[in-house]
């Protein structure tokens, strides 16, 4: 391959960036299932809307999250680091301008904060140096060995000291997954405490973290949907902007996400299937004889090269899952093609080429719309069970023959 694709440009920061973005939506994500399993009181969010992430709450009142990311090799954060500083400045503007409606004004991130009883750091530890705003009475009444961090951040906030004292009261700290397991730390240990989780595969919490991460990256943009966009006049700016309210995700369309992969889905019974697979010793002659008889000789190679690679996929599940995989996969197919077949032979045109478009339709719409039915299998994976269920005379895409001729 040539040189231009053999390494990564560091160079280019682009991908960081992105990277970075998209643990904001991932720390979105975990708030959303945050308020699905009853953690926070959570009735919606908006996305970058004066900042990262802002929670609306049941009893009216906002919770805002500025999120950011750093390169643990850098060392812990701490009150002097330009991030922290940059965060505290933004609160306090937006708590001047909004404070009745703020409890809590969080900054969030990938590296831990510094913490030390050292006399020389403590007071350059976040967590220290807010508990200490915390349990003073006014911004004279600050411990000593913080004061001078609180006039340092003062200065840099161009701010007077009663603003930053109310601010700081509302500042809080938390540390969030690891920037570069953050999506399978959503996958593996937020998804499946939500209720009706519980049991779901991996490749289910999977697909709800990328759908709920999608989801906050949507919000995030200046993407809109809703057409009453075009009728907001210059005089109707007292009115909330349709604009605006594609910035906010109500939990219930998160409750939605998770709905759409775990709900109630059709399972044949155990022991239904008849489908052994084994490795090493498919016969793909009968498949090729199928195909070529139905007039689909040039879709022979494909299907034999799905048909293998769904077999390795099979045998690659934990023993556990594998029968029932099986059963509902071997099922589900079978009665797919059976109705495709059924519809092709009252078809004027050749019965394979209207089979193979039908099932090729019937499956994707599967995959797509009710992955639970086939435990989130993908779409070649139940072409590829197809060729299995050709290749053991199950499945037959035109009028049957004698195999053996």
């Amino acid at each position: 391959m040539s040189g231009i694709v053999q390494q990564r440009d560091d160079s280019d920061p682009g991908d960081e960036t992105i990277r970075n973005f998209r643990y904001q939506f991932g720390y979105g994500a975990i708030l959303l299932l945050s308020a699905l399993r009853r953690k926070t009181n959570y009735i919606s969010m908006w996305c970058e809307h004066y900042e990262d992430l802002i929670c609306e709450r049941s009893d009216g009142f906002f919770d805002c999250y500025q999120i950011k990311t750093s390169t643990p090799e850098n060392g812990h954060l701490k009150l002097t680091t330009d991030s922290v500083k940059k965060s505290i400045k933004r609160f306090v503007t937006l708590n001047t301008r909004f404070g009745s409606d703020i409890v809590t004004m969080c900054i969030v991130s990938n590296t831990e904060f510094l913490d030390s009883e050292q006399a020389d750091k403590i007071a350059t530890c976040p967590g220290r140096f807010l508990e200490a705003i915390r349990n003073a009475a006014s911004s004279d009444g600050i411990d000593v060995m913080f004061s001078k961090a609180f006039d340092a951040l003062k200065s840099h906030c161009e701010c007077d000291a009663e603003s930053l004292f109310t601010t700081l009261k509302k500042v809080d700290l938390c540390v969030g997954p690891g920037r570069q397991s953050f999506e399978t730390d959503i996958a593996y240990n937020h998804v499946p405490k939500v209720e009706g989780c519980e049991k779901c595969t991996i490749s289910t919490t999977a697909a709800i973290t990328d759908d709920l991460i999608s989801k906050v990256f949507g919000a995030s943009s200046l993407k809109s949907n809703n057409p009453d966009m075009h009728l907001h006049s210059y005089f109707s700016r007292t009115e909330i902007d349709p604009r605006l309210l594609g910035k906010r995700i109500l939990i219930e369309e998160a409750s939605s996400i998770i709905k759409k992969h775990t709900a109630n889905h059709f399972r044949y019974l155990q022991g239904s299937g008849s489908l052994v697979v084994a490795a090493g010793n498919r016969d793909l002659t009968k498949l090729a004889k199928k195909l070529t008889n139905g007039g689909l000789s040039d879709y022979v190679t494909t299907l034999q090269r799905k048909t293998l690679a769904t077999e390795k996929r099979l045998l690659e599940a934990p023993p556990k899952k594998l029968l029932d995989l099986i059963d509902q996969l071997e099922s589900v197919v079978q009665s797919e093609c059976d109705e495709a077949y059924l519809n092709a032979k009252y078809d004027d045109r050749p019965t394979g080429e209207v089979m193979l478009m039908d099932v090729y339709k019937r499956l994707r719409k599967i995959a797509d719309n009710r992955p639970s039915d086939v435990f989130s299998e993908p779409y070649d994976t139940l072409i590829g069970f197809a060729g299995l269920l050709t290749s053991d005379c199950k499945v037959w895409w035109s009028e049957k023959f004698d195999i053996n001729q």
